[in-house]
Formats: structure tokens, sequence, C-alpha cells
């Protein structure tokens, strides 16, 4: 491949976000170039449990933006996954995870969302039977229908479809752009340039470095999130839970079971840590016994973007055409990786959005040249 060349749309960055954005533009007869300095999934694309579960309601979230592109995000899951082959090529698997509350507050609020989540309560006679995971009191449980994938296998599934239908990949680290001060027209690489009617920055947490390049605020700071895999003595029971806390356990396809997750604010350290083995195992012992005795044979560190607002960070660069962000969506990045490049590809093909309202998402929200 020339180390110059021209191309539809620029990508920088092969996570998740890259990759449902190049799938969804070649959709479109778009030949998108996928740029990668590292390799495809590398941050917590490649790591993250990848579970296709909403959860609770984003409490920061006065725009109620992010409960439809969640829907939307969802229903384009299933769509993807019967295209695809999910089951087969990336661990698609529907599930039901329980919602646990643990104290009699915990309780009102977790009951009053049920049907905002599309779940239904379990009397607590029944949880053996509904939730086997749990034999701990607990205070009420929701049943919610959810899936989970394999994040990784995901994120190259949609990478080489979009290349099945004229996407490329071209690894190298992205220096800076190319353009002038209204304008981009292309990415710097390390080993040259390529120039692009349209670029998309979605480097996750490394979107912070093009700010200098765009001349434009991106808030965005890596939340360190660490997830335990145990390989139990006996078959573990189906399905999953999670607290209202961002702590979950899941019985994975290949027989493993993952708990997580911590929430660490130590920059750009993406280090396991026995502490941290230690916290989840701690606190999801309030839940289940089901853990004790289990082995652990792996342990994984990854770095979600997290915005200045906590939502994501998705739109046209303001006061640079042919400028574009895609970042910032903490830990759902997996979920609305779909919603987000539909809707970033119809921004890019025809100057809006359809499916989701952008607005709320607005990069220029921080600032910047309007």
């Amino acid at each position: 491949m020339s180390p110059n060349q021209h191309v539809d749309v620029a990508i920088v960055g092969g996570g998740v976000i890259g990759a449902a954005i190049a799938y969804f533009l070649a959709q479109r007869g778009v030949q998108p170039l996928v740029i990668e300095g590292n390799e495809v999934a590398y941050g917590a694309s490649g790591k993250s449990a990848g579970l296709l579960s909403p959860g609770l309601p984003h409490d920061d979230d006065r725009t109620g933006a992010l409960p439809p592109m969640l829907a939307r995000s969802v229903a384009l899951h299933r769509t993807v996954a019967d295209l695809l082959d999910g089951p087969a090529t990336y661990d698609f698997m529907p599930y039901t995870t329980c919602l646990v509350a643990r104290d009699e507050d915990e309780a009102a609020d977790l009951l009053a969302r049920a049907e905002h989540l599309s779940a239904e309560p379990i009397p607590l006679e029944e949880l053996a039977e509904r939730c086997p995971w749990l034999d701990q009191p607990v205070a009420a449980v929701l049943a919610q229908p959810t899936a989970q994938i394999d994040s990784d296998k995901f994120t190259n599934r949609l990478l080489e479809s979009a290349q099945s239908m004229g996407a490329s990949l071209r690894m190298g680290r992205a220096v800076g752009l190319v353009g002038g001060a209204d304008y981009v027209d292309g990415v710097e690489l390390e080993d040259g340039v390529i120039t692009a009617d349209a670029t998309v920055i979605a480097l996750g947490p490394w979107s912070v470095r093009a700010a200098a390049w765009l001349d434009l605020p991106i808030p965005v700071r890596p939340l360190k999130g660490q997830i335990v895999h145990l390989e139990p003595a006996v078959e573990p029971p189906p399905g999953g839970f999670s607290d209202m806390h961002g702590h979950y356990v899941v019985t994975r396809p290949t027989g493993l079971v993952h708990i997580g997750a911590t929430e660490e604010e130590e920059g750009f350290d993406a280090e396991p840590t026995e502490a941290a083995r230690d916290y989840v195992l701690a606190t999801l012992a309030r839940f289940t016994s089901r853990l004790e005795g289990m082995l652990v044979v792996n342990q994984t560190a990854c770095l979600r973007p997290v915005s200045g607002d906590g939502l994501p960070i998705i739109g046209a660069a303001p006061g640079r055409e042919g400028a574009y962000v895609a970042t910032g969506h903490g830990r759902k990045g997996i979920i609305l990786s779909l919603a987000t490049g539909e809707a970033m590809a119809e921004l890019i093909t025809e100057g809006h959005s359809s499916e989701v309202d952008l607005t709320p998402f607005d990069p220029a929200r921080f600032g910047g040249d309007p």
C-alpha cells in the first residue's frame, strides 16, 4: 500500500467504534480506511465483558438521550448478529441477567425503574430457580433480557465484513491532521499522509491527543476497569447478575465465569492488580457463594473513554469542515457501537442522522469555534 493515498473517509482508531463506523459506511458504498497504531480492538474493545445490557439509567443524563440510543443499538445488535452469524463468529448469546438491590433503599429505586428497564420483578421465593447465581440475602431482583458477545471477536468481525464491502485497514500511528484553519482533509501518519473527504477521530481515551490537532476541547479521560476470569470446578449456573454499582457475574459460552468490574482513576495505567481482583471477589461474595473455589485463570485491565459530562461525544467537529469525532462512550462502548456507527455513517453521507438524535452528543457542547 502506498504511504500516501486518498480515501473517501479516514477513521483514526481501530476499536469497536471505528470498526462500526467503517461497517455502516461500507454498507452505503463508501470506501473507508481504518488507521490503527497497535492492533484492532487493542484497548477496551478487546477486553470488555461484551455485555449488551442497557443497565440502569445514567443519573447524570438530563437530556434523556441515552435510552433511545441504547434501544436502537440493542435492536441493531440483533440484526447484525443475524447478518454476521454472531453466535458462530463472535459468541453472540441471548440470556437473562438479574439486576440486584442489596438493601431496601436500593430496592425502592430498582423497582421504580422496572418498566423503563423492560425488566420483570422476581419474587424472592423464586430466586433459586430463576437466578441460581444468587444464594445470599438480597432485597429485590429484576430479570432483564439481554445478550453477550466476545467483544474482541465482534470488533474484528465488523471490520472483516467492512473490508469485504470495500473498506481497508492500515497499520500506522497518526501524529496529526492535514488541512487548513477551517477544514481537515486527511491524516498525517509517521510514515506518510492519507488525504480524505472526511476524517473521523475514534481513538477512545487517546482521542484527547486530537484536541490539539483540531483546536477543540475533547474532554475524555481513561477510566480503568478490571475483569477477572474464573474457571469453575463444576458447571456454573447459566446467565448472571449485576448490582446497582456496575459489578457483575456472567457465565460465558466458553464455560468460564467473568466477574468485574472496577472503576479506577489511574490515568493510562492498564496493568491488572491483585487489589482489584480481591475487591471484585469480595464485592460479589455479598450476593453469591458460588465463586468460592473457582480458579483465577486470567485478569484483564482496560481503559474506557469517559467524557467530561458522561455522555458520548459524537458528531462533526465545530469550525473544521470534514472532521468528525466519535468517542467518550465510557462503559457502554460495545453496546452503543452499532447505533454510533449507523449515526456517523448517516451524518457523513447525508448530513444528518435519522435514527438517533445526535444533538446531545455534539462535540461543540464543550466549546470550540461554531
